[in-house]
């Protein structure tokens, strides 16, 4: 039998009571939105870190085997140099670019394909950085001459841009070794190609360097490789596929330390972190990548922005095999991106001021 109660109970709310509870809800969503989200993100972080890490792995392995040798362009990058026909360039073994130190570490522990842009599509998604996701890279136009294989990277179809860089400067060999012959043994090869050295107008001057994880100076304060995306162009981020590019290609980049880093640099007029401001003329980057490089936690700096507005962090693996993230100021250090022994050329370019002119890097 129905009871007043009963028939209270089941009437229908009214619009006021549904439009209060509207309200709470949205209330609530607004209140864990934000949580929910930044746990997610923190979530992403550590999944980008642990593919850092296994990288950082598969480099230890790599120094033990090969005597030490980084491997970039002036070691196993010596394979793609010698390239004559296109053909020579589809082997499961060969960097897919000079600078390429990601497919030695992967090929001697698994078959990796063997067409070129397949494998440097491989490289990419099996280490993409999982904050990433939302963007995809085009391949740069202007490389398409210099591209044999061009149809076979058109033929891919969408392209994410590359996590992790190596710091450019490990590759680079001192001025001093840069009319050397080199000819590493693992090439099976009898030709040799001159040692390349960083031009000397850079920001630090490396004279007396090779490639050598005993001579980057502390391998725990020395950055092998850390997130970061190249390039940006107009708000479309496109990337080299030339066999042969030129400075860095799309595996290594400038250091954090130099404001005008296309990866890491921050917007003309800003200030670093002395309170200096930054010139036009010498941030190439612009601070468009801000928030692409620096993904993790915090507010990334906008398009455009400065180091000051950047709350984000980087994850940075080091030469003896560890991970860690660091804070935009963090990353500023020059010790963290150059071997030991480089000389600062221009103190004025620098995103920290802890090293004058003409003083050596730790």
């Amino acid at each position: 039998m129905w009871t007043y109660s009963t028939r209270a109970a089941l009437r229908a709310f009214t619009l006021i009571e549904l439009l209060v509870v509207v309200a709470i809800i949205a209330v609530l969503m607004s209140i864990l939105l934000p949580s929910l989200s930044a746990a997610q993100e923190a979530a992403r972080a550590v999944v980008c870190g642990q593919k850092l890490r296994d990288l950082g792995n598969g480099l230890q392995t790599y120094f033990s085997e090969e005597s030490d040798w980084i491997p970039g362009m002036n070691t196993s990058g010596v394979r793609t140099y010698l390239y004559v026909d296109p053909g020579d360039l589809h082997n499961a073994k060969t960097p897919v670019q000079p600078h390429d130190w990601i497919t030695p570490i992967l090929s001697a522990n698994m078959e990796m394909k063997a067409i070129r842009a397949q494998r440097f599509s491989e490289i990419i998604n099996e280490f993409t950085c999982p904050s990433q996701r939302f963007y995809n890279a085009i391949l740069w136009p202007d490389a398409q001459a210099a591209t044999p294989d061009w149809a076979d990277f058109v033929a891919q179809g969408s392209w994410r841009p590359l996590s992790y860089l190596m710091p450019v400067h490990f590759q680079y060999w001192g001025e001093q070794q840069k009319d050397q012959f080199l000819a590493a043994s693992h090439l099976n090869s009898s030709y040799t190609v001159k040692a390349k050295a960083a031009p000397s107008n850079w920001e630090v001057r490396v004279k007396d360097f090779k490639s050598k994880v005993t001579l980057v100076g502390t391998p725990s304060q020395k950055v092998a490789a850390a997130d970061g995306t190249r390039y940006l162009d107009d708000q479309l981020l496109d990337f080299d596929p030339s066999p042969l590019p030129t400075y860095f290609g799309s595996f290594t980049s400038s250091g954090a330390w130099w404001a005008g880093s296309t990866t890491y640099g921050v917007a003309p007029g800003t200030s670093n972190w002395g309170n200096r401001t930054v010139q036009g003329a010498i941030s190439d980057g612009k601070g468009q990548q801000l928030e692409l490089s620096y993904r993790h936690g915090g507010k990334r700096g906008t398009t455009g922005g400065s180091a000051r507005d950047n709350k984000a962090g980087i994850n940075a693996m080091y030469f003896d095999g560890s991970v860690r993230k660091l804070n935009d100021r963090q990353s500023r250090n020059p010790v963290l991106w150059y071997p030991k022994g480089g000389i600062v050329q221009s103190m004025a370019e620098g995103m920290i001021d802890v090293l004058a002119d003409g003083d050596k890097i730790p």
